[in-house]
């Protein structure tokens, strides 16, 4: 009888148990950890999603940041050369002025020396001698003024050297009949 007992008392200590309830809490439990795992999943998939999202913002800042943008670049080397071509205009206009100006001093210190040696002349002895020659008093003054006439050896002239003190050019013009009077005096003008 003894297995018969023991037997007996495992029956009743079975039929005792009720774990009907027990095996539906376990299934209720697993039931949430499934749904709370699955919610879990889906969050976390959403959060790195975001991540993503917000690693390629930052990669996307950190470009713009580092490399100024082309228009910007673009337009800031135009300037630049803008500003270049301005400031070599501006040095080559100051040289050419700088240049005009010492030859004017040139021809102020001549024309000073010029009036000085006048102021010492006879003036009457001279006027004398050019009422003498009317042709001599012209070629001075011509001269005087950078302008040389050539001779052509028949009473007449051929050439016309002009001298610009300015500009420490000289010109040549023909003196024939092709030209006017005019035209031969505003070119001289000009030229000077």
């Amino acid at each position: 009888m003894p297995s018969d007992s023991v037997q007996s008392l495992l029956s009743s200590t079975v039929s005792n148990f009720q774990i009907t309830p027990d095996v539906q809490a376990i299934s209720r439990i697993s039931d949430h950890i499934r749904i709370l795992k699955s919610a879990r999943e889906l969050e976390r998939d959403q959060m790195l999603d975001i991540l993503r999202s917000l690693s390629r913002r930052l990669e996307l800042a950190k470009t713009a940041a580092t490399a100024p943008s082309s228009p910007t670049r673009r337009s800031h080397t135009e300037k630049i050369l803008e500003l270049d071509r301005e400031k070599f205009s501006l040095a080559k206009t100051i040289n050419e002025f700088e240049s005009a100006y010492h030859a004017s001093e040139g021809t102020l210190t001549r024309l000073n020396e010029e009036l000085e040696r006048v102021k010492n002349e006879d003036v009457m002895a001279e006027a004398s001698s050019a009422q003498q020659d009317p042709t001599i008093l012209l070629l001075k003054i011509y001269r005087s003024l950078g302008i040389s006439l050539e001779d052509d050896g028949m009473g007449g002239y051929a050439k016309a050297v002009v001298r610009s003190h300015l500009n420490n050019d000289i010109h040549v013009l023909s003196l024939d009949k092709t030209y006017s009077n005019f035209f031969i005096a505003n070119y001289i003008w000009d030229m000077m």
